[in-house]
């Protein structure tokens, strides 16, 4: 159950990223590279990658990722 839980939130913040800045995006690569592996590495350096972008970007992709959660349900 709890794989399938994070399969979604990836899949969720995967799709936000990509709306909101871009597949090409660095963040967006990483994010992917992260999902793909699993690795704990990659996933410490898509939340770096996260963490690099402005406020206001992380707080658009925050938003977008909870509209299209509430779509979901």
């Amino acid at each position: 159950m709890t794989r399938m839980v994070t399969d979604k939130a990836f899949a969720l913040l995967s799709q936000s990223v990509a709306d909101i800045v871009g597949n090409e995006t660095k963040i967006a690569t990483a994010l992917m590279r992260a999902i793909n592996s699993g690795s704990s590495v990659d996933l410490m350096m898509a939340q770096a990658s996260f963490e690099d972008l402005d406020v206001a970007t992380r707080r658009q992709i925050h938003g977008h990722a909870m509209r299209l959660a509430d779509t979901v349900h």
